[in-house]
């Protein structure tokens, strides 16, 4: 057990230790390539179309070829991507390719990236619900949490290193590490037969017991995604920094949210033992504080404390809405509530940047004020919400619809 549970943690570290080395280098290499930043939301949110299509897809194929398999194509997939990703910039920054035609291959690439990443994370957190019941389910995904969270930490951290060679080389290192993970997976995650052998069971979003936490899921991914997206032109705007500079402090920022998701599972696992709809209403209450204290702080300082009070936030809600959408349905269905969580982070890269990039021309108050709002607004809903659905009863009614 104890092999299976550090093998899914080791793919989730990677996959999101990869994506974590774009977001602080994406700022700085946007204005290096003369666009906009409206350009930057365009590329993260067009580009993040298949991951939130193929989620699902994932999802269900894990179920039917079983989850090693599909966590393979998607290392395989997550390195060629990142390579092509970092070969569209090189060419943008040389002049080689540019205006349009430079965007279009930006969204390109970054769509391929997002086409495999969620044949990693939606296997994984299939597979940690294959072996996992009731209480143990919410410390399971609290050990995909603080996978999440150490790939915030050492990502952010890896990509500001790399920096002081170049913007591009966290992209290198990225592919390489894809190409590693693939033959850590292959030799040390065990095989395990398909969950099921014909049709997998559908999973409706819109069921009773799973919708509300997978919109929880949708505002949390807000403020995440939020940060990544704007947060480096924020602090580059209030603090006049040059490009390297804003991608040290976003790294560092992120680094410490990362940190903050990290104690905060620990302590999670070890002694609070919160049920999931608790982790919810707490950790919005964080991000809550995080997103003021960016508002109404000037300082470096201020602004690592807001990083920190965001990454506790985080580290709370994102397996409290996993545990619940997960607790929510039948083993049958794990794979496509994986898939449906996958999904939603894909909706929300594909929606929030826009909208963020949109607001910050307008005011740069602005995205941060949307994250409050929608954390207000979830609040009173899920304090409505009695408790989960029992699984079996949720995966008989949808039996009975279909």
């Amino acid at each position: 057990m104890f092999r299976i549970k550090a093998s899914i943690f080791f793919s989730v570290f990677v996959a999101m230790l990869s994506l974590m080395l774009i977001a602080p280098i994406m700022p700085p290499l946007i204005r290096e390539l003369g666009l906009s930043e409206s350009h930057s939301g365009w590329i993260i949110s067009l580009g993040s179309v298949s991951m939130a299509v193929m989620a699902p897809v994932w999802g269900r194929w894990s179920d039917t070829r079983g989850r090693k398999p599909v966590i393979l194509m998607g290392f395989i997939g997550m390195g060629i991507s990142c390579l092509l990703f970092a070969l569209a910039l090189y060419s943008g920054l040389n002049g080689w390719i540019t205006g349009g035609l430079l965007v279009a291959l930006l969204i390109v690439t970054r769509s391929i990236i997002g086409l495999f990443i969620p044949a990693v994370l939606s296997s994984a957190q299939a597979y940690m619900g294959d072996i996992t019941e009731g209480q143990e389910r919410t410390a399971g995904m609290a050990i995909i949490s603080a996978a999440n969270g150490m790939g915030l930490v050492f990502g952010p951290a890896i990509a500001g290193a790399f920096t002081v060679i170049g913007l591009l080389w966290p992209l290198y290192f990225g592919t390489v590490l894809s190409f590693v993970a693939f033959a850590a997976a292959l030799l040390f995650i065990p095989p395990a037969k398909p969950v099921v052998q014909e049709k997998p069971a559908k999973v409706n979003p819109l069921q009773p017991g799973l919708r509300i936490y997978l919109l929880a899921g949708f505002v949390t991914m807000t403020g995440i995604i939020s940060i990544q997206v704007v947060g480096g032109f924020y602090f580059q705007d209030m603090l006049h920094l040059t490009g390297q500079e804003t991608a040290r402090m976003v790294s560092m920022g992120l680094m410490l949210s990362g940190v903050a998701m990290l104690v905060v599972q620990v302590i999670q696992m070890k002694w609070l033992k919160l049920h999931p709809k608790t982790m919810m209403l707490a950790g919005g209450l964080l991000i809550v504080l995080g997103m003021l204290t960016f508002l109404y702080s000037g300082s470096k300082a201020f602004y690592y404390f807001a990083f920190f009070l965001f990454g506790t936030g985080a580290g709370l809600s994102m397996p409290g809405f996993m545990a619940a959408a997960s607790l929510a349905v039948s083993k049958e269905q794990q794979g496509g509530v994986a898939g449906l969580v996958a999904s939603v982070q894909g909706v929300t890269a594909i929606v929030i940047p826009i909208v963020t990039t949109t607001l910050y021309q307008a005011d740069k108050s602005l995205p941060f004020w949307l994250v409050i709002l929608l954390c207000l607004a979830i609040a009173p809903v899920l304090l409505s919400v009695k408790g989960n659905t029992p699984a079996k009863a949720s995966a008989d009614e949808q039996l009975a619809q279909d």
